[in-house]
């Protein structure tokens, strides 16, 4: 294997070789050069294996980085680096290593400003290995700054079940939770992958986290973590790995629901008022993901069961619970009032 760093043209998305030994692929999106991202990127080193790749694709179009990639390559094949001529974006870097990676058994994904423990995925892996009726595990704690500074835990709980519907009527779509990074099969994120790419609502699919007091919903989150449930099991176990994720980066001015809208819509062009609807649009879409031509759910009545279990969930307990209390509902005066548009249709 080379351990040169590939530069791919911005219109040729040409994928390096991934050799046949690797079963976990640990997918790194990059665009920083900073000092976090440049020790994340070398701890790598000691992560990466025969069994586990560590594929990294840069946006960041520096060449002292890339140069940093392919000494990394010297000291450990295993980490794969690939750099593009121009930056393609994040959502096309996401998707990129997710093409990349599709024949790989187990994938696992972070980011270039979060911090781990070295085992942190590779213990969730290796339970994978011991539990085949398992999709994804969270193995050791999950830890967020919702953007003032404070690190909450947000471990999920196990989600078990015989059928779809006994798996995905235990998920919690209101939970703050950051489960896109967990390890899984890579196949159950297929369906929940081509859905993505043609939804209306692209540019918000691939912010990970919800921090809002209005219980919006993020689109990327829902549908990897239906699609898994939809033919296996979510483990949380204990152990003593440790994942620390930071999406606050651009998010740190304003209350609570003035950095949500920082953080997830404000740089992708939706209005303020979006943040009232967030829920709306995900109850329809994940719906239409379970009930639809992408659905991973074989059996019809399955799937019109857990699509209108979604639905409800997610309509009542997220938009609904939007303008249930007075001051929400104040708000939401002042909203139609403010916007004609949207009160008149």
């Amino acid at each position: 294997m080379s351990n040169k760093v590939s530069i791919i043209e911005s219109n040729a998305y040409k994928f390096p070789e991934i050799p046949s030994s690797v079963r976990l692929a640990i997918l790194l999106p990059t665009a920083r050069w900073t000092p976090t991202a440049r020790a994340i990127i070398g701890a790598m080193v000691g992560v990466a294996s025969a069994e586990v790749a560590v594929l990294i694709a840069d946006n960041s179009e520096n060449p002292e980085k890339q140069q940093f990639l392919k000494e990394i390559g010297r000291i450990n094949s295993n980490v794969i680096a690939i750099a593009h001529e121009k930056n393609i974006g994040a959502t096309n870097n996401f998707y990129y290593l997710l093409d990349w990676s599709k024949n790989i058994e187990f994938t696992a994904i972070m980011a270039d400003d979060d911090w781990m423990s070295p085992t942190y995925f590779l213990d969730a892996y290796r339970i994978l290995l011991e539990n085949p009726t398992a999709n994804a595990v969270e193995a050791g704690t999950t830890l967020v700054d919702f953007g003032d500074g404070n690190l909450i835990e947000i471990n999920q709980p196990s989600m078990r079940g015989q059928t779809p519907i006994e798996r995905i009527a235990q998920w919690d779509g209101f939970a703050a939770r950051v489960t896109t990074y967990s390890t899984s099969r890579r196949a159950t994120l297929e369906a929940a992958l081509q859905f993505l790419r043609t939804t209306p609502f692209h540019g918000i699919a691939l912010q990970f986290l919800r921090t809002t007091p209005f219980h919006g919903m993020i689109l990327v989150e829902d549908l990897f973590e239906l699609n898994r449930l939809a033919t296996g099991d979510f483990l949380s176990v204990s152990g003593h790995g440790c994942f620390v994720h930071y999406p606050a980066h651009h998010s740190k001015l304003g209350d609570a629901t003035e950095r949500h809208y920082n953080l997830l819509y404000k740089e992708v062009g939706l209005q303020y008022q979006f943040i009232y609807f967030a829920g709306l649009t995900t109850a329809i879409q994940c719906a239409m993901f379970l009930m639809g031509n992408y659905s991973p759910i074989v059996d019809p009545v399955q799937k019109a069961i857990c699509g209108q279990h979604v639905f409800k969930h997610t309509f009542v307990g997220s938009f609904l619970q939007t303008f249930a209390g007075e001051s929400e509902q104040a708000v939401g005066a002042m909203l139609l009032e403010n916007h004609p548009d949207v009160r008149d249709g």
